[in-house]
């Protein structure tokens, strides 16, 4: 986190909020099994409340060997890149823009497609900014990170309206997604308890990159990335649609 939050300031990607209130947690026992990590934010109406980024250590009931997928899953590049999505300058940052919202309609009510797209459009920009020095290994599981925000939505229109079985759902997440054992069995229970939201990550970022593609071929040089995120952030959580309006 500290690596992360150093390359931010120094490469002015946007203003980080001050103070920092984010803490790293052990996911509780009972939420494990769903997602390898998540970011409670501080609530809209208790802003200065402590944010928790919560990563999840396997499940106590997961055999040896499908633990040992779990973590050759989320590897040390991979927990870099699951990082910059959840807290910096992702998750964490962007509720904390969001709170800071004069309108309290746009502090409580929030857009999920906002949220998971600005968290997965962070996780390129950042490489592509420089962060990682030209890692390899860093930029393959960015890659691969993203190719899972659109197998997930794949995944989640399959589940939802084409019934497909556990069996299939499996071949297609390790085969096509190149992901392990562990990864697509804890995506499968989560492709079946939350429909529509395995969506948001694409969907999102798609609106964010092609927002981003079209003010930089209007500004020319005169493109400024920090002054970009920090407009796109100051509306609060709101549908991105709505965005190429508020920020022309």
């Amino acid at each position: 986190m500290d690596k992360i939050k150093s390359f931010i300031r120094d490469r002015h990607i946007l203003t980080l909020p001050d103070p920092d209130t984010c803490k790293v947690i052990e996911m509780p026992e009972f939420q494990r099994g769903f997602s390898a990590a998540y970011l409670n934010p501080a609530p809209p109406l208790d802003p200065k409340a402590d944010s928790l980024y919560a990563v999840s250590p396997p499940p106590k009931e997961w055999t040896p060997a499908r633990v040992e997928t779990f973590l050759r899953e989320y590897n040390s590049a991979m927990l870099q890149i699951l990082t910059i999505h959840e807290a910096y300058p992702g998750h964490y940052v962007q509720l904390a823009y969001s709170n800071r919202c004069p309108s309290q309609i746009r502090k409580i009510l929030s857009s999920g497609s906002f949220a998971e797209g600005w968290a997965v459009y962070t996780e390129q920009m950042m490489l592509d900014q420089g962060y990682g020095d030209g890692d390899l290994s860093l930029r393959l599981h960015q890659l691969k990170f993203y190719q899972r925000a659109v197998i997930n939505a794949i995944l989640d229109n399959k589940m939802h309206c084409e019934n497909i079985s556990d069996d299939e759902a499996m071949k297609f997440l390790v085969e096509r997604g190149f992901q392990t054992e562990a990864e697509a069995v804890g995506k499968i229970l989560r492709a079946k308890q939350s429909s529509t939201q395995l969506s948001t990550y694409f969907v999102g970022r798609t609106a964010f990159y092609r927002l981003r593609q079209a003010v930089e071929r209007k500004q020319g040089d005169a493109f400024d990335l920090a002054k970009f995120h920090q407009a796109v952030l100051n509306h609060g959580t709101l549908p991105v649609k709505y965005l190429p309006e508020l920020v022309k």
